[in-house]
């Protein structure tokens, strides 16, 4: 039975309100809503239950977050003189807020999507006699950056005042990207700064070097979105060749003061998957090349395995089934013992099944701090 419905009439009724007709097809997408996390300056204040982790770091509700503890109680003075004297905030479920839930204090905590190492706190003021709220920079926790070993903060013990030093919260959340759903609303991308003329520019000069990465080398013919031109001095507007390099876009997130810069995690997965293909990743790239073309959040925990005296593994492995058909891409992987390191439960399952062992990455790195 065919339905006849009197749209024409519906219309004219609105255009008579002034109201505007927009275009609508049954392909749209419906946008859901952002949590409220993602969208809070302040941060909320999160019960233990709502936190989560992703790759040993802190999570909620599909966004990573820092936790901190706003309440500096008498000392709210001293820090907003000196935010690096005040409480740290953490960056991952380091052994730190383990023992806050161990002790039931961990409910005096807020989390916050925060890239700007800035954040609000309050106390009782001496100094003012009452009580104040104001914003202080405060410093990552050091137990955070032992459990990821973060740059190798572990492994490398003379660089550790170095990794404090630079470490920043924009920088740490754009190499996380791949872990999270939800991103920084700051990491949109900002078009300005760039000439009139600098997109021709950009496919001129990718196109004269054949369309692969200069850094890692990967052919991306076929992919021409995920290589870009990167300044090398970082002015936008110097666009001579010199000043030009054809990245790929996870060499060009690596590049010295590009923290702002991200990938997707589908776009990683088929930039290793392209790099195994044309043999620059495999059973054998040395550690230097593992090192500088892993993903970054398993970084940390594949320099505790060279340092442990693991054998060198491959990243982005590509696992296949009966039939030859791929059926899981590992992050790290050590094929002839059959052992993985792998981003969720369901591929470490489904490994299981296939007479694989298997850890999640926050599992392996906790494995670790639990050695020490």
């Amino acid at each position: 039975m065919r339905l006849h419905f009197p749209v024409d009439a519906i219309w004219r009724q609105v255009s008579r309100m002034g109201a505007s007709k927009r275009e609508y097809t049954l392909d749209s997408v419906i946008q859901e809503p952002l949590p409220p996390i993602v969208t809070s300056t302040g941060g909320v204040d999160v019960t233990i239950d709502e936190v989560d982790t992703a790759g040993g770091l802190l999570s909620c509700h599909g966004a990573q977050v820092v936790l901190y503890i706003p309440d500096h109680g008498k000392n709210v003075d001293r820090v907003l003189h000196k935010g690096s004297d005040g409480r740290r905030v953490h960056i991952a479920d380091c052994m730190t807020l383990e023992q806050m839930r161990q002790k039931n204090r961990f409910q005096r905590y807020r989390a916050v999507v925060n890239v700007t190492g800035d954040f609000d706190v309050f106390g009782y003021s001496a100094e003012q006699g009452k009580k104040v709220e104001s914003t202080a920079r405060l410093q990552v926790c050091i137990n955070c950056l032992k459990h990821l070993n973060y740059k190798g903060y572990m492994t490398e013990p003379r660089r550790q005042l170095e990794i404090r030093k630079n470490f920043n919260l924009k920088g740490f959340f754009a190499e996380s990207s791949t872990l999270f759903r939800y991103l920084p609303t700051s990491f949109i991308e900002k078009k300005s700064g760039y000439t009139d003329d600098w997109k021709l520019i950009s496919d001129k000069y990718r196109a004269s070097k054949n369309f692969q990465c200069e850094s890692c080398h990967v052919d991306l013919n076929a992919h021409k979105n995920l290589l870009h031109t990167h300044h090398i001095d970082g002015v936008k507007r110097n666009n001579q060749s010199s000043n030009l390099m054809a990245v790929c876009a996870d060499c060009h997130r690596k590049q010295p003061l590009h923290d702002h810069m991200f990938i997707k995690a589908k776009d990683m997965a088929l930039l290793q998957r392209l790099r195994r293909s044309q043999g620059i990743i495999g059973s054998k790239a040395q550690w230097s090349d593992l090192f500088e073309l892993i993903d970054p959040p398993y970084s940390g925990l594949l320099r505790l395995y060279q340092k442990d005296g693991a054998a060198r593994p491959e990243i982005g492995y590509e696992l296949a089934g009966a039939h030859g058909e791929v059926v899981a891409e590992i992050e790290i992987a050590w094929p002839d013992a059959k052992f993985a390191v792998v981003g969720d439960d369901n591929v470490k399952t489904l490994l299981f099944g296939m007479g694989w062992k298997a850890v999640t990455l926050e599992d392996a790195l906790r494995k670790f701090r639990d050695k020490r």
